[in-house]
């Protein structure tokens, strides 16, 4: 596992996975995980006062306009501290599965989107086989855990 320890930001990801940045370090910057398999990971970060829940509806509805046949679940929960408000949405594209995911919150002054979107993809992680979304969750919760209040 590599770990992302920049712009007092952290998170853990697969080793081989590729990151890209976008000036995450301005108030309003991003950066992307990528894989071979298409599944993808990307945390925004928004200046001060941008609201949460008003993310997370522009990603729904977006997603609702790309795809007629697509399921979208609300969610709201508390992890690690973090009021948390998001999207899950289940679609098909190219005769595939897909689900994508929207979490968005505030943390220190600012507010954070987490994108991620796979399909039925399965990699081999440890010498084991798992699902490319129990992936995308792993390097979610570390990213909750490792930047909670009062952490990095």
């Amino acid at each position: 596992m590599k770990e992302y320890t920049r712009h007092h930001l952290y998170f853990a990801y697969p080793e081989n996975w590729i990151l890209e940045e976008s000036e995450i370090g301005a108030a309003d910057g991003m950066l992307q995980l990528s894989n071979h398999s298409g599944a993808f990971w990307i945390l925004k970060k928004y200046p001060f006062g941008t609201n949460p829940d008003d993310i997370a509806e522009e990603a729904a509805e977006t997603m609702r306009s790309e795809y007629d046949d697509i399921e979208v679940n609300r969610f709201d929960k508390v992890v690690h501290g973090k009021r948390i408000t998001g999207f899950e949405m289940t679609f098909f594209y190219l005769d595939l599965m897909n689900v994508a995911t929207v979490l968005c919150f505030e943390h220190a002054g600012q507010t954070f989107a987490v994108f991620w979107q796979t399909g039925n993809q399965l990699i081999i992680h440890n010498g084991e086989t798992v699902p490319v979304e129990d992936v995308l969750e792993a390097i979610t919760e570390s990213f909750l855990r490792g930047n909670r209040q009062g952490g990095v």
